[in-house]
């Protein structure tokens, strides 16, 4: 059984350093510390970490800061002209966007070719990388998020990227229940993106549990899915969850695809770092 590794090789991006529980991360210019409950080695480059503009201190949850050691602005990345802003925000960690997905992005442009204006969901799309992406390459994509910044955010990233011709529907929704209200429409994707969260609120307070919901979120998605699909994609971060169990769950939802797994990690110096594991299940 082959679980591949999926690195990110992004130049607006670069891992640094990690270990002791932290990484070392640059950003465009902005060089900053974040913990990572992966990084369990010693730091391999120890001289580097002075380098940083800014630490996320998050040891005490209810106080979660972004500390600036040197005056930074927020950068904007980009990624193949698809552009994105960053933010710092006390009580996120997050600069609003994952670089370690950029190989799933590459995945997402390349299989739109060859069909004409092929329909991709992405639920739980935050702040529109895989949309955006998706759009500039010929995608008809509609964006999913219960949180309305976050939606909010993807379409300033969307306007950045001069992307407000291309034709995207923005919902702010619940991921389940969206889901299952365009199954009962009628209405048919030939691609799904799902990037669920262990645990989250929907946008009217609805509890979401991954290992409770994920079984009827994909019989939801199997419902959607297309007489003739190119793929359904799924990345989680769950610690608990492994990349043949995410496989497993695709095959039997949708045993009519092929379906590979693996873990998505951080191109390092002089190790990768591991962040989050995926399955694809695609016609191909």
């Amino acid at each position: 059984m082959d679980i591949k590794v999926s690195v990110s090789d992004w130049g607006a991006h670069e891992l640094l350093d990690s270990g002791e529980k932290l990484k070392l991360e640059r950003f465009g210019d902005a060089v900053v510390i974040r913990s990572e409950p992966k990084a369990w080695w010693a730091k391999s480059r120890p001289e580097l970490w002075k380098t940083a503009h800014a630490r996320y201190l998050d040891d005490d949850k209810k106080n979660s800061r972004w500390l600036f050691y040197k005056k930074i602005n927020a950068p904007v990345l980009d990624f193949k002209g698809v552009k994105f802003a960053a933010k710092f925000m006390d009580g996120s960690k997050h600069l609003g966007v994952f670089p370690e997905q950029s190989p799933h992005w590459d995945f997402i442009a390349n299989a739109a070719k060859g069909r004409q204006n092929p329909k991709l969901l992405n639920l739980f799309g935050y702040t529109g990388a895989a949309t955006l992406v998706a759009a500039k390459n010929g995608w008809l994509a509609t964006h999913v998020d219960a949180s309305k910044p976050s939606v909010d955010w993807a379409r300033n990233n969307q306007r950045l990227s001069g992307l407000e011709e291309k034709p995207i529907r923005w919902i702010v929704d619940d991921a389940l229940k969206f889901a299952q209200r365009e199954a009962r429409r009628g209405s048919k994707y030939d691609a799904i993106v799902l990037d669920p969260p262990a645990f989250g609120r929907g946008p009217k307070n609805e509890l979401w549990k991954l290992e409770k919901m994920l079984p009827q979120l994909l019989q939801a998605c199997q419902n959607i899915l297309s007489d003739n699909p190119l793929f359904v994609m799924m990345t989680l971060y769950s610690i608990e969850a492994s990349a043949l169990m995410a496989k497993n769950m695709l095959e039997s939802f949708f045993p009519r695809l092929k379906t590979e797994c693996g873990e998505l990690a951080l191109r390092g110096n002089p190790m990768p770092l591991p962040l989050s594991i995926w399955a694809v299940a695609s016609a191909k």
